[in-house]
């Protein structure tokens, strides 16, 4: 390798690069990123690259190389066309309807209360201080998420908030976006015409094949698993968005989403489940590994895993995938759109776990059930385990201004900045990575944990090696460029 006498630093940019698949991968914090052969990584670190060639222009173009016509203008504009969400203000904010839910999911972050449990719903008071709250913030986008416990069984309180926070958009006019998470199992007709004909978007959990989804998602209400009642109200909210679709005009109308929480269970059928996901309508999946949160801590020792049993998991259903595609099935791994979406655009996918800072209080706020405000939905997950770090106040006591500018707020913001972490703040996929500072807490006690020794690096390491090798061979990139129109 070249020696450091030989390096012309003075005609370097700031870079970040590792040795991927016999080569330099090179990246900045502008997300630019380009592959270079070891001979021409040496020419570049010496200053030997001639001017007037396309690999020149393309070093010029991506940040690497000084001149004199670089303008610190084009940097700071592609830095924030990457980063846009960093500058709008908090534009996320949750709703947690209430915390009683008809299942024990072994993985449940939420360590919720039985069906039928009182004094754990939010109030039409409280419910219309969060959404004035929520609409003092300066973002031009608003998005709403009703979340739970299971939220549906304080409908009278979901209904509300849509019709009040309508009404007042009228005035504000923001970019709204509603949406729902929920197991699916309590939905009936009257609340899907509601939700359908609000443009309310429907997420829940699928686990995959019946074998696997009722082992993870216990269901309370029935001596029977709770697949069966969920596929069956898939297709009917899946049935729903078609007939709306088809009385749209032009509208947009999202598609049912459903989320893969990855347990033990699911390790040997990454095949099994992506074909479930396909036979039961869908065109896309998210895979999700565990969280440190709720009643996972006690369900460790059955459904826990390694991260190199994650990451194995995860490649074999990408590869699956990628064959789909390839097979001309068009399906999209979420979870890859949003990595790859910030990697070949250059664009902030808005997703919180590949943010720096992550979002905690500055974009994403969540406000519980009995009016307490917190950094993140992460943030009231955290307090039901006994940890009240994470709290920014009350709808009964704050506005907006006290509840984003405090102490709690600016640690999350040190505590999720990779430049504040060792091991991160050199790394060559630092542009599109992130980190979860309430994670780190839960799991190691402090917000600055060895980032490297930790399951979380060593699975988005593996991820962003994984897509950026892929991205080498045209027909992959091609696959990955179509998700992300």
């Amino acid at each position: 390798m070249i020696s450091k006498e030989k390096i012309k630093y003075s005609n370097l940019a700031n870079f970040r690069f590792a040795k991927l698949n016999e080569k330099y991968l090179l990246t900045t914090d502008m997300g630019r990123w380009i592959f270079l052969a070891e001979s021409e990584f040496k020419k570049f670190l010496e200053g030997n690259v001639k001017k007037n060639t396309l690999l020149h222009q393309q070093l010029v173009d991506g940040g690497f190389i000084k001149t004199r016509k670089t303008e610190l203008s084009q940097y700071a504009s592609q830095y924030l066309k990457l980063n846009s969400s960093l500058s709008q203000g908090p534009s996320l904010f949750i709703f947690v309807l209430t915390l009683q839910c008809n299942h024990r999911c072994l993985y449940c972050q939420v360590t919720p209360e039985k069906r039928g449990a009182t004094g754990f719903d939010m109030s039409k008071q409280i419910a219309k201080k969060s959404v004035d709250i929520a609409f003092e913030s300066p973002s031009p986008y608003i998005g709403l998420e009703f979340q739970g416990g299971e939220p549906l069984l304080n409908w009278p309180v979901l209904e509300y908030i849509v019709k009040y926070t309508k009404k007042i958009n009228k005035t504000a006019k923001k970019e709204l976006k509603i949406s729902l998470v929920t197991n699916l199992t309590l939905m009936d007709e009257k609340k899907l015409a509601f939700l359908i004909k609000e443009n309310v978007s429907i997420g829940c959990s699928f686990d995959g094949p019946g074998f696997v989804h009722n082992k993870n998602r216990i269901y309370l209400d029935s001596k029977g698993g709770s697949y069966k009642p969920l596929v069956e109200n898939i297709k009917k909210v899946q049935q729903a968005i078609v007939r709306k679709k088809q009385k749209s005009n032009g509208e947009f109308v999202d598609n049912l989403n459903a989320i893969l929480t990855t347990t033990k269970f699911s390790l040997p059928y990454p095949k099994e489940i992506v074909d479930e996901y396909l036979a039961k309508g869908f065109n896309n999946i998210f895979i999700r590994p565990l969280s440190p949160f709720g009643l996972q801590r006690k369900t460790i020792d059955i459904i826990g895993y390694s991260a190199e049993e994650f990451i194995e998991f995860y490649e074999k259903a990408l590869d699956y995938i990628l064959e789909l595609n390839l097979g001309g099935v068009l399906f999209v791994e979420r979870t890859a759109a949003l990595a790859l979406k910030r990697i070949l655009s250059y664009k902030d996918s808005s997703y919180y776990e590949m943010r720096s800072p992550c979002g905690a209080g500055i974009g994403q706020i969540a406000f519980d059930y009995n009016g307490n405000v917190y950094t993140c939905d992460e943030g009231r997950m955290a307090e039901r385990m006994g940890h009240d770090n994470f709290k920014l106040g009350s709808v009964h006591e704050d506005k907006f201004s006290t509840i984003v500018d405090n102490e709690v707020t600016r640690t999350m913001c040190l505590g999720s900045s990779l430049d504040n972490q060792a091991g991160c703040s050199d790394c060559v996929y630092k542009p599109y990575c992130g980190i979860c500072p309430l994670a780190n807490f839960i799991e190691y006690g402090t917000i600055f944990p060895q980032i490297t020794n930790t399951d979380k690096h060593k699975i988005n390491k593996a991820l962003f090696e994984y897509f950026f090798k892929k991205i080498g061979d045209e027909k992959y990139k091609n696959i990955f460029e179509s998700w992300i129109v």
